[in-house]
């Protein structure tokens, strides 16, 4: 076989002639074979260095989708990453209907590769298997699974027991919703004052409430929780609506002594107005928009509240030592139980008594629906899959024909955006 013209090398001393054609054909094949081999390894390079870039990316990858947990590990997080935590309060027998709001959420926001945020899934008794299981492989990012501590889901020692259950029979008889259900009162009390001080929330600065049952009809393209961390927002909602009065008819009293003890609970730019029944006159004549000062104290509650079952919060002021010693103050006095206060009023009266304006934000472009309730922001076509509902629509569903309180002459929402000019 004769040698490859393209890699034969002269001998040393070689007689130096004139190239002949031959000779001027071999060193045009070499040059033609040179820039193959020249071509083959550049090609060898570059799908070496797209390897390395998968496997950097897929490491990478890991390190978003962290496997799921419900052990003591601490989620990791880069160094934009808020520290946030999707919450739920969920019974085991509650599995097909958080399953709904997990899929619902995930699809529209947190399977994101950016978010993945964890899921803290809440319960008075252990977690089954089956639930665990159910639920495990529908997050994206980590999922853990607590148990209430005993303290937080018991009758305190200070509460009448006979009392007690002298208001849920009365409430059950006059149809104040769930009035009759002793959990749902620690549900409440839970809910006001001791969420936010789980051990496993301890690590978190934000959270977002999330209930089973419940739709999100839009595509969230943004990152809430550094929305609320970059404009400094504590909390945020979806719907602002009335509640049934029967249920609180005297939190606005304790709520009012409170201040009065403790008048630097009233931020100094709050706007009251929105939660205060008309205003009063003042002698000059002009109409005190704020229902700040001394007058706060002649003006009832209008029922107006955020519907907590969605809420996006800042659990640094549910920890602050107003915000707990306003609800030591509620707790106290016994009204979740002797009434039934719910979270959502005393999450609404601390908003508005202990932030200002600028610090709560109405998630507008969250459709949402929980129950009879519905929001679906406007010109959504392309985002949400629900039909457009009014600015105040069913703002006064909760209320029951048989109740005898006052409706305000506007809706809640209005009122709201009006205090936040």
């Amino acid at each position: 076989m004769p040698p490859i013209p393209w890699i034969r090398i002269p001998s040393p001393g070689a007689e130096q002639r004139a190239p002949s054609q031959s000779h001027m054909y071999n060193y045009t094949y070499w040059a033609v074979g040179k820039t193959k081999v020249l071509a083959i390894l550049y090609l060898s390079i570059f799908f070496t260095a797209l390897v390395t870039l998968y496997v950097a990316v897929s490491d990478s990858s890991q390190f978003l989708q962290l496997p799921h947990v419900h052990g003591n590990i601490r989620p990791r997080y880069d160094a934009e990453r808020p520290r946030a935590a999707l919450i739920s309060l969920v019974r085991n027998s509650e599995l097909s209907g958080i399953q709904q709001s997990i899929r619902h959420l995930e699809f529209h926001f947190n399977s994101n590769v950016s978010h993945r945020y964890p899921w803290v899934f809440f319960n008075d008794v252990p977690f089954t298997q089956e639930f665990i299981d159910g639920t495990l492989n529908l997050t994206s990012g980590e999922a853990y699974y607590e148990v209430i501590p005993n303290e937080h889901w018991e009758l305190p020692e200070w509460v009448d027991q006979d009392r007690f259950m002298n208001s849920l029979e009365y409430l059950g008889s006059v149809g104040v919703g769930k009035g009759w259900l002793v959990s749902y009162r620690h549900m409440c009390r839970w809910n006001s004052g001791f969420f936010f001080q789980h051990p496993r929330l301890l690590e978190f600065d934000y959270y977002w409430r999330v209930e089973p049952n419940v739709h999100y009809f839009c595509q969230i393209n943004y990152d809430v929780f550094k929305f609320m961390r970059r404009r400094g927002i504590k909390y945020g909602f979806t719907m602002d609506i009335l509640d049934d009065a029967r249920s609180f008819p005297s939190l606005w009293k304790v709520t009012q002594a409170y201040l009065g003890k403790y008048p630097d609970s009233l931020h100094p730019k709050a706007e009251l107005g929105w939660i205060l029944s008309d205003k009063p006159v003042l002698p000059s004549g002009r109409l005190d928009d704020r229902g700040v000062g001394p007058l706060w104290k002649e003006r009832d509650y209008n029922g107006c509240q955020f519907f907590s079952n969605f809420e996006i919060g800042d659990l640094n002021f549910f920890r602050s030592n107003q915000y707990k010693g306003y609800f030591d103050y509620l707790d106290k006095k016994g009204g979740f139980f002797y009434e039934r206060w719910g979270d959502a009023p005393v999450h609404t009266l601390a908003v508005a008594i202990m932030l200002p304006p600028n610090e709560t934000h109405w998630f507008r472009d969250i459709g949402y629906q929980h129950d009879v309730n519905t929001h679906c922001p406007p010109d959504s076509s392309e985002t949400c899959s629900c039909e457009p509902t009014e600015i105040d629509s069913g703002f006064y569903k909760l209320v029951p024909p048989e109740s005898p309180q006052k409706r305000p002459k506007e809706s809640c929402i209005k009122m709201w955006l009006r205090s936040q000019r």
